[in-house]
């Protein structure tokens, strides 16, 4: 069973453990976990600034709260409260426009992050050369991302911690779901207009779309999708984006959706391997949700080509 903690505005913490519903949605696709829950309460509580939800000691979901909606009955008081993890205080906040020549995580967390809340840094500690340009109306979370996928050839993480983490060196943990796993449902997709064929990648400005490149895997299975990608006049990606572009929607083409009896400990970007299955799989998405059939955990996971 799960524990809630809400802590209201004057830092008092409030413990639950029976909500009506529940869900905590992680996605490779945006930055921020987000969290709904509707508690049933005898009296009003104050204003809630974050939420922590617990596995036995291990915090699955750490955030912000950004609505609290109370609807008022005759036999009490429904509080529904939504969050979302800690990358939303960089979603949310603007970075100030400027340029950063041979750029350091060192230095963007002092001026950027750790005013925010952050705790700290992991990775990223040499200079690396080129500049990072922020434009205006960048989010701090835009900053990061360029930071990390310009310079480092990742994706950041943001612990539950506050920890930022620039993800070149992150090791995901293997996810093992056996016979005796308590699988509900499980379906299998084959998306054939994910994968990229064909790549022109255009490298000086002066010049054409001159470098080729090609998806093997796409033309084995009669898949036939042409692009062409400008990185002569992009600030932020450089040529190995077109590589990176084919080997991410090649994950795409192959998928599993599997819904689990119980709340499985796991997180998005770890790698899951089923039994009688083929291949090693990747989350890109997880829920984990409490209804009127119970706990369980959804997840959905590509196979890696």
């Amino acid at each position: 069973m799960l524990k809630y903690i809400l802590t209201d505005i004057n830092d008092i913490e409030t413990s639950f453990k029976n909500p009506i519903s529940m869900s905590i949605v992680s996605s490779e696709d945006a930055p921020a976990d987000s969290f709904k829950a509707i508690f049933a309460v005898s009296g009003k509580i104050p204003e809630i600034y974050s939420v922590k939800v617990l596995k036995g000691g291990e915090v699955i979901f750490f955030g912000f709260v950004d609505e609290q909606i109370e609807t008022f009955a005759d036999n009490g008081i429904l509080i529904e409260i939504r969050a979302r993890g800690p990358a939303s205080v960089l979603l949310d906040n603007e970075a100030m426009p400027q340029t950063y020549c041979m750029p350091t995580m060192k230095i963007l967390y002092e001026r950027h992050f750790r005013p925010l809340g952050f705790k700290g840094v992991k990775g990223g500690e040499k200079a690396f050369p080129g500049d990072l340009v922020i434009s205006k109306g960048m989010s701090e979370w835009q900053v990061l991302s360029n930071y990390c996928e310009k310079f480092c050839k990742s994706k950041p993480v943001i612990r539950d911690d506050l920890v930022i983490e620039t993800g070149e060196n992150y090791q995901p943990d293997m996810i093992y779901i056996g016979e005796n796993s308590p699988i509900i449902k499980m379906s299998r997709t084959i998306n054939r207009g994910a994968p990229i064929s064909d790549i022109y990648a255009r490298t000086y400005i002066a010049g054409g779309y001159d470098m080729y490149f090609q998806n093997e895997m796409a033309k084995n299975h009669k898949i036939n999708r042409r692009r062409y990608f400008n990185c002569a006049d992009s600030k932020y990606k450089s040529i190995l984006y077109a590589d990176n572009i084919i080997k991410s929607t090649n994950r795409k083409y192959e998928s599993y959706f599997i819904d689990i009896s119980g709340i499985l400990g796991c997180k998005v970007r770890d790698r899951l391997q089923i039994k009688n299955k083929r291949g090693e799989m990747r989350i890109n998405e997880l829920h984990y949700i409490l209804d009127s059939s119970g706990e369980h955990t959804r997840i959905y996971a590509e196979v890696i080509v």
